[in-house]
């Protein structure tokens, strides 16, 4: 059954370079976003994400304004990028439909009191961000390719925190305990009309789960600019069944260019620092996901369903990729005999409501956020999520740019997952606040002050009081 799964994920791919020859031929000119999660774009430039921008609604705050002609122009304090257009080469091979983006990004944080240890600790990542526009490149119309590639150097209190979920997400990744370069996301996308795509390819599941309240200035990565707990930034809920890097296969149906209803075959193994070998050996992760945009009080908001649903074979205290599990060496040689459990699930509800909106810049506003999530709590650690708060751009007079955002989580682990740890390390619900602020020193250099206050899923560990820099550099 297996291996007739993998000929059909190669008769999909082949049908992205094949019949794309044909069928792209006759298709508008479109600017599809599917997304195995749905994403709005931003209007920046070469965001890497699925397909080139679009204009976005009052009530995603993860926008710039309004580019000029040439979005990379302008002196050096009031353009997009550090480096700007090359010359006219970076706006030339945009209009060849060829665009890359680097962001540098550094953190300077410590645990202030409470967790497993104080101390400080600096790191950072590089992103490495490659589209490529079909049309434009004189292919076909339609198709598109994005990639992205992270660099992750130093330390970071990720362990140290004594959180089940990372306090620092983007450090979690592509690998936690080591300076490293890789490849987390290739991804294929051909657009059969305006209302229909299909994509595959190696996902990067982080990029394609941008949550639309989280205050991300364009660069639609989340983890770099906004929140940087793991509850605020990804649904934990989905933690079990959802690599941060996976093979995939999918469609999106899409309205006004933008997906309505998304469906992705991933396969379950992490592969994050690895490629795409033995595709599917271990089964499928099935991923439906519904959104819904409405005007409420004339005020924009999406609201967000789906689910998860894995064939695979774990245990609860397995690794997740999105979840930071510090005694897991310890439950593994406790418990060398726990069975397997034979496929997982889950299902979530995501929301973003605008509360305020400029009605000189739509795009300045702020509103109402929630993830709420349940699972089958075995093998899944986490049994229910339930998180909230505010975020947008600011209000401060002369800080348009600006953004600050205020949540509250709530991790639920489940009652089979507190029963094997309870011999050595009692666990509890984990719980906690971040709050931060984004100062924009210009478009392209952005200071975050962050704040987290949590309280461990450890019993013994007492409560953790994180707080640091963040620095990011659009080059």
């Amino acid at each position: 059954m297996r291996a007739d799964f993998r000929q059909v994920v190669i008769a999909f791919v082949g049908l992205l370079f094949s019949g794309a020859f044909a069928i792209g031929q006759y298709l508008p000119t479109v600017t599809p976003i599917p997304n195995s999660v749905p994403v709005q774009e931003s209007q920046a430039p070469a965001q890497g994400t699925t397909a080139p921008a679009t204009p976005e609604p009052a009530g995603n705050v993860a926008a710039e304004p309004a580019p000029p002609t040439n979005p990379y122009a302008g002196d050096l304090f009031s353009r997009a990028r550090l480096t700007g257009d090359w010359w006219g080469a970076r706006s030339a091979l945009a209009n060849r439909g060829l665009t890359f983006d680097l962001f540098a990004t550094q953190f300077y944080q410590g645990v202030a009191a409470g967790g497993n240890e104080r101390s400080w600790e600096y790191g950072g990542k590089l992103d490495y961000l490659f589209n490529v526009d079909g049309q434009k490149l004189g292919l076909w119309k339609g198709f598109f390719l994005n990639m992205h590639t992270e660099t992750r150097y130093g330390t970071d209190v990720n362990g140290i925190d004594g959180l089940i979920a990372p306090s620092n997400i983007a450090m979690n990744f592509p690998d936690s305990t080591t300076s490293i370069t890789s490849i987390t996301g290739l991804k294929l996308t051909q657009a059969l009309s305006e209302n229909f795509a299909i994509y595959a390819g190696k996902i990067n599941t982080l990029d394609e789960y941008p949550l639309r309240y989280s205050p991300g200035l364009g660069t639609n990565k989340p983890g770099l600019e906004g929140f940087q707990n793991t509850s605020l930034v990804f649904n934990p809920i989905v933690a079990r069944t959802i690599p941060y890097a996976a093979a995939g296969v999918g469609f999106a149906v899409l309205k006004d260019l933008e997906p309505v209803f998304t469906f992705t075959v991933f396969d379950p193994e992490e592969r994050a620092t690895s490629g795409l070998q033995n595709l599917y050996d271990r089964g499928v992760v099935l991923v439906p996901d519904l959104v819904l945009r409405t005007k409420f009080l004339d005020r924009p908001g999406s609201y967000n369903f789906g689910g998860t649903y894995s064939t695979a074979k774990y245990r609860s205290f397995d690794p997740a990729a999105y979840l930071n599990i510090p005694f897991l060496r310890s439950l593994v040689a406790r418990n060398p005999v726990t069975p397997l459990e034979t496929g997982s699930w889950s299902v979530y509800a995501n929301f973003y409501q605008s509360i305020w909106v400029d009605e000189l810049d739509e795009k300045r506003n702020w509103g109402l956020f929630g993830q709420f999530g349940i699972s089958d709590g075995n093998p899944n650690p986490v049994r229910f999520v339930a998180n909230g708060g505010i975020g947008g751009r600011s209000m401060i007079p002369g800080r348009k740019l600006d953004t600050f955002g205020v949540g509250y989580y709530y991790l639920g682990l489940s009652d089979n997952f507190k029963a094997l740890a309870r011999p050595f390390a009692p666990q509890r619900d984990e719980h906690g606040v971040e709050l931060f602020y984004n100062y924009a020193i210009t478009p392209w250099c952005r200071l975050t002050y962050d704040f987290q206050v949590a309280t461990p899923s450890t019993i013994n560990v007492n409560t953790t009081i994180t707080t640091g820099l963040r620095l990011q550099i659009l080059f």
